[in-house]
């Protein structure tokens, strides 16, 4: 251990814009939402199979399910909204 050296490498070494950040930023929250989005719709089936006719349950499951696909959609839109954010302002 003693006279061993440690480097650390620069994550954002790659990056050498704002918009490369931006777009590294969402490739992130898309890798760690897109498991959380599945989840809460698999959470959403399993809690309406198990509702048996309970109108509580059944609002619960359908009111989780629509802020699953809710949360996707803006998800998946987030990387869409960037690359038109970039094409307009490449254009001025």
């Amino acid at each position: 251990m003693q006279g061993e050296t440690r480097t650390f490498e620069n994550p954002l070494s790659g990056v050498g814009t704002l918009d490369q950040l931006f777009f590294e930023i969402v490739n992130v929250l898309l890798i760690i939402s897109v498991p959380i989005v599945v989840f809460f719709i698999i959470f959403a089936g399993f809690t309406y199979v198990t509702a048996q006719g309970n109108p509580e349950k059944v609002k619960l499951a359908s009111r989780s399910l629509l802020y699953a696909l809710i949360g996707g959609v803006i998800i998946l839109g987030s990387s869409a909204i960037l690359v038109i954010v970039r094409n307009l302002v490449n254009q001025f």
